[in-house]
């Protein structure tokens, strides 16, 4: 018998059957009003699918919480507000059709003798609905028989990977994916016309189905002329260049998505299409037209913005988006941060911004950057940059450093690129900002050890990085995940002055949970091994210095929130020796000392862990609300590990034309902790003595606060741009 005859067979009992249901639902649904809420929509004896795919088959919805976040903190379960529910009404004239809608969606899915019944339970202004379900036994596939496959294919494995197989119920949503599967591999190997098409036979009473799909390939194709239309200024030569098919090769349909998808990633080109046109002279050609439209060649950018890390901040660039021809791209960007930060004196929004001077600086970045798309091939791009900058760690460093970047990339695969960049630059360190680090890290706390170390040297490292990223959106994903691993290294074959080698690993993971609510997971943990030095043989106990920006530091808006800048992991508390105890013997006053008397100073570790958890949920379009936590810790020494701290915490999210807004408070539980001291004394506290005793250290109990002060002094505030990760 003819397919179609098969389908009106399966039709017009069902049809039937649906006419009567929806007369008979409807009677029961009359006398409803559309002014009722429903507040309860249950299915009962569906065993085959869950509540949650029935319900997303359907239109009537009850009310519910408008975020997972109000069921935590709890504002649903304990209050009837309209803010944090979505309330929902019954219409009559859709549940007869929501009926219709579920025996479809089961008779679809190999379950043809479903019965359905609603029964609505009424008050003067709520009702509660549910659904009575006899799903009945499964239609289930009896054989798979697959005819008409080109001579390259095997039989045996395109049955394995079809989605409906012997025993399964014959679902009509998987064939119609694995007719569309296997038209699509015939496509990719050059039969541009393939068609599979599909004869079941459902005997009656038997609950079973016989399958046969018929593949009509039609003749296999190879790609004629390429002509690329619209390239412009950038030459149809380049354009070629990022093309994965050529003349005389097989047809591929893969192969042009991926073609079109390298092109659109060519900043110089803002639009590209692909496509196949057939021949009139001949069955087994067929010519392929890229159509391409260029950017715009130059333009201008120039922003503003403010951090708790940054202080005020601008930024200005310059793209040329064909550069002396052959779609390279020349940028020149600057950036000036901790604009302000003196005058608003570590105050919010500058709150990350150390209360030290010399932390409060201007911060410069000056960068000129060439990138050549196509080297070698068009999976292959080279970049050259020349930059000086100015960079401020709060509490750990000021670094002044100018040279240049070198960078070879290989796409392994769309999104999965694989980098080799080599990065030699003079750095230096602005005078009495990376003392503490020196001192008590290495043992170089004399004014004359720390100048040396401060001087200009070279820290070239080289390093290989492999990434991929598989979310849906680079801003604010809502799916998919990304993972980072990174290894470089430096030594006398760099030409570096610092020695050393370390890894990290980084990645992240992005659940949709219900629409509008995102589950989000990141871990980050790494290592660094110092090897020695040419010019530094090492420090106290003949340790080699590690260059500060190449240790691990923790805590911050991008980090474990509940912390300052840096502070989770090893730390030092600096005193000035003069202002505290200007007359009294200096180990017994330091002990006696309040807790703001002292300034805290990251000190960082060979070794680092961060994992984060977020629940983000969207509450309009422009904003969002998370609840996350964060945990994490830094060792000093990897071979003796400290136990990670959590950290709860709450934020806003608005996103703005640059990237989400975001707005973070976290809650510190740390408790007491002994520290080392480093106390600045000389003239002008020129010199720092690390001293014998530490000092057992809590800010957040200082003059015995009551329970509602110190839980406010325990809260971070954190303003960023960006998501945390």
């Amino acid at each position: 018998m003819a397919p179609g005859l098969h389908r009106w067979r399966l039709l017009v009992p069902l049809l039937s059957a649906v006419a009567v249901a929806v007369c008979a639902s409807g009677a029961r649904a009359q006398g409803t009003s559309a002014d009722r809420e429903v507040v309860s929509l249950t299915f009962e004896g569906n065993r085959a699918f869950s509540d949650g795919d029935l319900a997303s088959a359907i239109t009537t919805q009850a009310t519910h919480c408008r975020s997972i976040i109000f069921e935590i903190l709890p504002l649903c379960p304990l209050t009837d507000w309209g803010l944090v529910k979505d309330r929902a009404y019954l219409d009559p004239n859709a549940l007869p059709a929501d009926l219709l809608r579920l025996r479809l969606y089961y008779r679809a899915r190999g379950y043809r003798e479903v019965q359905i019944d609603t029964v609505v339970q009424r008050t003067d202004s709520r009702v509660k609905i549910r659904f009575d379900i006899e799903e009945g036994p499964p239609t289930r596939l009896r054989s798979l028989d697959i005819r008409g496959l080109p001579s390259m294919f095997d039989s045996v494995e395109v049955r394995k990977r079809f989605p409906l197989g012997p025993g399964e119920p014959f679902n009509l949503v998987q064939l119609d994916r694995g007719k569309q599967d296997l038209a699509t591999r015939l496509r990719n190997q050059g039969y541009t016309d393939a068609a599979v098409l599909d004869e079941y036979f459902l005997p009656a009473g038997a609950h079973v189905a016989d399958l046969t799909l018929r593949v009509q390939p039609g003749p296999r194709k190879r790609i004629g002329d390429i002509r690329i239309e619209g390239a412009g200024s950038i030459g149809k030569e380049v354009v070629g260049r990022f093309l994965n098919f050529g003349r005389g090769g097989y047809f591929s349909e893969q192969r042009i998505l991926e073609s079109q998808r390298d092109l659109y990633d060519l900043p110089a080109i803002r639009f590209a299409s692909i496509h196949a046109e057939p021949r009139t002279d001949s069955d087994t050609l067929v010519d392929v037209i890229v159509d391409v439209t260029p950017a715009k060649p130059r333009s201008v950018r120039a922003g503003v913005g403010v951090t708790t890390l940054d202080c005020f901040q601008t930024q200005a660039s310059f793209t040329h988006r064909d550069f002396l021809g052959g779609a390279r791209q020349l940028t020149v960007q600057g950036r000036l941060s901790n604009l302000l930060a003196r005058q608003v004196g570590g105050s919010f929004p500058c709150s990350a911004v150390d209360s030290v001077p010399v932390f409060q600086k201007l911060n410069y970045h000056l960068e000129a950057r060439l990138d050549q798309p196509y080297f070698f091939s068009g999976h292959n791009s080279l970049s050259t940059s020349l930059f000086i900058e100015r960079e401020t760690v709060p509490g750990i460093f000021v670094r002044k450093s100018e040279g240049g970047e070198l960078s070879l990339t290989k796409r392994l695969r769309r999104r999965m690129p694989l980098v080799l960049t080599f990065r030699p630059e003079l750095t230096s360190f602005a005078q009495r900002s990376a003392d503490v680090y020196f001192c008590i890290n290495f043992g170089f706390c004399q004014p004359r050890d720390i100048d040396v170390l401060a001087e200009s040297r070279w820290l070239s490292p080289v390093a290989v990085s492999w990434s991929y990223d598989r979310r849906n959106n680079p801003f604010s994903p809502t799916a998919g995940y990304y993972l980072t691993l990174d290894l470089e290294g430096a030594g006398t074959p760099t030409g570096s002055d610092y020695h050393y080698v370390r890894f990290n690993v980084n990645g992240a993971d992005f659940e949709r949970v219900t629409p509008g609510v995102v589950l989000a997971a990141r871990i980050r943990t790494g290592f660094v091994e110092p090897t020695g030095g040419r010019v530094f043989s090492g420090g106290a106990g003949g340790e080699p210095v590690v260059h500060p920006r190449k240790r691990f530091f923790a805590g911050g808006a991008q980090s474990v929130r509940g912390f300052g800048q840096n502070l989770l992991g090893p730390t030092v508390l600096v005193v000035d020796s003069m202002a505290s105890c200007p007359s009294s013997a200096l180990e017994s006053c330091v002990q006696n000392l309040k807790a703001s008397a002292f300034d805290q100073r990251p000190i960082g570790g060979d070794a680092a862990f961060e994992v984060s958890l977020e629940l983000r949920a969207r509450l309009t379009p422009s904003w969002e609300a998370v609840v996350f936590l964060d945990a994490g810790q830094v060792w000093k020494d990897i071979t003796r590990p400290v136990a990670p701290v959590a950290t709860p915490g709450v934020g806003i999210r608005y996103t703005s034309p640059v990237g989400p807004v975001r707005l973070d408070v976290a809650y510190n539980p740390i408790r007491a902790q002994s520290l080392p001291v480093v106390a600045e004394v000389g003239p002008m506290g020129s010199a720092l003595r690390e001293l014998d005793r530490k000092v057992l250290y809590d800010p957040y109990t200082e003059g015995n606060p009551s329970g509602f002060t110190e839980f406010f002094r325990r809260l971070q505030l954190h303003l960023a741009i960006g998501q945390a990760f």
